[in-house]
């Protein structure tokens, strides 16, 4: 078996879907990072190539559909192990079946491609609603998350539509990326988690908080209260950002 191994990118991803879908072999692709040494695999680094990648992006787009393209993505974006080699498989299949194979839900490589874009599509949805913001200057505001998916890529639109007169950094913590807009441009670019503690600390609306703090008890209706409901909705694993439940 041959294994692809690409620099983590997007790019990367469909340029070893451009080398692995002429062979005839099975096919494993793995990040670099994620890359560990096997005796029953071949490994073949598979260095990113802009123009095969714009080739493999068209063909998908045009020759399937736009609906097959942002599964591929939003897989890409689950982070999910061994996710690269579910991709190639998909790829393929869509590919020797046409795109209506989407609509085979009794297969067993489509139901874990919907399970797995259903779980980015639902994360990035939440957190259209969870972001909690820090004003760190004037029309500065600064908000850390930790979200299970690479999430920050879908988040953009949403949250420049919202505060397009405002500069703003929403930094995932867990894989040390950030948006970073500032009224005219936005970028998805590394940013350390010291870097982000010293953002936090710089952070001068305490008081906003109490206030937000207090707003959030007094729309509590006491005798409703329903814990299930609630973690079910916002899940315990989010509430460490979550100014009202701290």
């Amino acid at each position: 078996m041959k294994e692809f191994i690409y620099d983590g990118s997007f790019e990367g991803l469909l340029t070893c879907i451009f080398y692995g879908y002429p062979l005839k072999e099975d096919v494993k692709i793995t990040s670099q990072d994620n890359y560990i040494p096997s005796l029953i695999t071949e490994p073949k680094e598979i260095k990113t190539e802009q123009d095969k990648f714009e080739r493999v992006y068209e063909s998908i787009e045009n020759k399937l559909s736009p609906s097959t393209l942002r599964n591929v993505y939003y897989l890409y974006l689950s982070e999910i192990q061994g996710v690269e080699t579910l991709i190639f498989n998909y790829i393929k299949l869509c590919y020797k079946y046409g795109d209506k194979i989407n609509m085979a839900k009794n297969n067993d490589i489509i139901i874990l491609v919907d399970r797995y874009c259903k779980r980015v599509s639902y994360e990035s949805h939440r957190f259209t609603g969870f972001v909690r913001f820090k004003e760190i200057g004037p029309l500065t505001f600064y908000a850390p998350i930790e979200p299970d998916h690479n999430i920050l890529p879908l988040l953009t639109d949403h949250f420049i539509s919202r505060f397009s007169d405002q500069n703003f950094i929403i930094h995932d913590l867990k894989r040390n990326l950030a948006i970073i807009y500032n009224k005219t441009e936005v970028t998805i670019s590394p940013l350390e988690n010291k870097k982000g503690e010293e953002l936090m600390r710089s952070s001068h609306m305490d008081n906003f908080e109490d206030l937000w703090k207090e707003f959030y008890k007094s729309v509590n209706i006491e005798e409703r209260k329903n814990p299930t409901c609630q973690k079910r909705m916002m899940p315990t694993r989010y509430w460490k950002h979550l100014t009202e439940m701290n």
